[in-house]
């Protein structure tokens, strides 16, 4: 696979999660993908992944990203990119607040044969913490 064809799998899975329809998964990512979210954990296994998804869509109900650049390779897609939500749910042990959230990130999504095998996540922590009153 080459560069074009991991951009349209990127943003064909990132709409796929936009819709927060996990159901598409294996047409996107490995069976064994690895994610690594900063100042998280890693999630191994697309099952797991999609668990952690589900859990920030409980938290977030209407989570989604915009994907504001891309850049790929014949092996990786980099994506700068903007997330806004609702807290209306419980999210990382805090009870819904209400609040929105608008924030940023960058993340790097390794591919081979056609699906991400690793990708690592780099949310603005800070901006999410300040917007819910944490810091």
């Amino acid at each position: 696979m080459g560069a074009a064809e991991n951009l349209e799998i990127h943003t064909r899975c990132t709409e796929a999660e936009n819709r927060h329809d996990l159901s598409q998964h294996g047409e996107f990512l490995h069976d064994n993908i690895e994610v690594v979210v900063a100042g998280g954990m890693t999630t191994t296994g697309v099952d797991e992944y999609r668990a952690g998804l589900e859990e920030l869509y409980a938290g977030l109900s209407d989570f989604k990203v915009v994907l504001d650049d891309q850049f790929a390779t014949d092996d990786r897609v980099v994506c700068r990119w903007r997330a806004t939500a609702t807290h209306d749910g419980e999210f990382y042990g805090v009870a819904a607040s209400g609040k929105a959230l608008d924030y940023t990130g960058v993340s790097v999504w390794e591919f081979d044969h056609g699906k991400a095998r690793r990708g690592w996540i780099f949310p603005d922590n800070v901006a999410m913490m300040q917007q819910l009153g944490f810091a």
